[in-house]
């Protein structure tokens, strides 16, 4: 996996890299970091398409909570604990911009939140890209100077956490099957 990574940041280069930015880039900015440490890619383009790449994906998440927020609301209702998380945008909402970046599991929710509840456009655009900035020049730096074994390491965890995933799955399942079996029955 890291290697099929690699040879497309290889390839393809900061656009893939930038596209990456958009949608997730810890991994891409970690590999992208790694590969600066080895003179393929240059460590500051690294950082100036990373930012702007997150910068924009942020964006576009704040303004779907913005525009689409009765939609917006429906899929955090469905997905996630609304309620938890706006009494922590109430209470922590600087933090929490500058921050959610770090706290796994709540990037696009937040990004939503902040955008249904109207919060003041430009200090949240600038909140973020204090947050965007930390964010890449940490990621980038971990590639950059602890290289492929932080990499191979972030890789494997995450491989372990979809096979502990898919086998509580299996063990609801297997434990609540003729549970399903009657359901289905009906």
């Amino acid at each position: 996996m890291a290697n099929d990574a690699i040879n497309l940041l290889k390839e393809i280069g900061y656009p893939f890299l930038f596209i990456w930015s958009i949608l997730e880039g810890e991994i891409g900015l970690m590999l992208a970091g790694w590969l600066s440490s080895n003179n393929i890619f240059e460590f500051k383009k690294v950082l100036l398409i990373a930012i702007s790449g997150a910068m924009i994906g942020d964006i576009i998440v704040f303004s779907i909570g913005k525009l689409y927020s009765k939609q917006a609301k429906e899929w955090l209702n469905k997905n996630t604990n609304k309620e938890k998380l706006e009494m922590l945008v109430q209470k922590y909402s600087i933090f929490l911009i500058i921050f959610e970046r770090f706290i796994y599991g709540t990037h696009i929710p937040l990004l939503l939140i902040f955008g249904i509840s109207g919060y003041n456009f430009e200090k949240w655009l600038l909140l973020d890209f204090i947050g965007v900035i930390l964010w890449a020049i940490c990621f980038v730096s971990i590639g950059y100077f602890f290289g492929q074994d932080v990499i191979e390491s972030v890789m494997f965890f995450q491989k372990q956490i979809v096979i502990l995933v898919l086998g509580i799955g299996f063990i609801y399942w297997y434990n609540n099957k003729k549970t399903f079996k009657e359901y289905n029955d009906r």
